[in-house]
């Protein structure tokens, strides 16, 4: 990942946590055919010893599964969030005109050993039972795997496959517009406030975050 020094991020928890938050991403690996990618939710998990680890599952019809059977290379990419920045935020373009327009995100990076985890009941069950616990946290009703009966979710689980990866590497880029002058950060700040997309929106917190100085 290229990434300039003043938008590069290495610490561990700071990835962590965006992984966390981001949850689904891209898994990428080389097959006999080239470069081949599955769009998967995550889990990530960090163990004391500072190993991370992340956990997926794909269709049992995915070739990827049978190609990392034994451990191969992979990436996992997660885009976080994004947004076009419009040059007219900019205040010294109405000095001077030399402004273009951008784009601000989030991408973090995990390389590591991709292995596929077949013929392994319990550790699929436990998978799937904290990925929807995780997503179903924030709801008044929450669904769990128990609320399915035990012949249907046995059915369904022997379609599916999971996958971990074992971490190696971790990489982000944080492009926040760092490199702008304050005034310009803080236009293209309000801009993206006042987009009706959320996640515009969430770009311009990100970029507040980030600011030396709070306005």
């Amino acid at each position: 990942m290229y990434a300039s020094p003043t938008t590069r991020e290495d610490r561990q928890d700071v990835l962590v946590a965006a992984i966390r938050t981001i949850k689904f991403g891209a898994l990428v690996i080389v097959s006999p055919d080239g470069l081949s990618a599955t769009h998967i939710p995550m889990i990530v998990r960090e163990f004391p010893n500072g190993v991370v680890e992340l956990e997926g599952h794909v269709a049992r019809p995915n070739d990827l599964w049978r190609l990392a059977q034994s451990g191969v290379p992979a990436l996992a990419i997660f885009q976080g969030p994004q947004a076009y920045v419009h040059p007219g935020w900019y205040p010294t373009k109405k000095v001077d005109g030399r402004a273009v327009p951008s784009w601000n995100y989030i991408a973090v990076h995990a390389h590591g050993n991709l292995e596929a985890v077949d013929e392994d009941a319990a550790w699929l069950r436990s998978h799937l039972c904290d990925l929807t616990d995780l997503n179903e946290a924030d709801r008044t009703e929450p669904w769990a795997l128990t609320d399915a009966p035990e012949d249907y979710l046995d059915a369904m689980m022997s379609a599916i496959v999971g996958l971990r990866l074992r971490v190696g590497r971790l990489e982000g880029n944080w492009k926040m517009g760092q490199k702008l002058r304050l005034e310009n950060r803080l236009g293209a700040i309000d801009g993206l406030f006042a987009s009706a997309s959320t996640e515009d929106q969430q770009v311009a917190m990100v970029m507040r975050d980030l600011l030396p100085t709070k306005p």
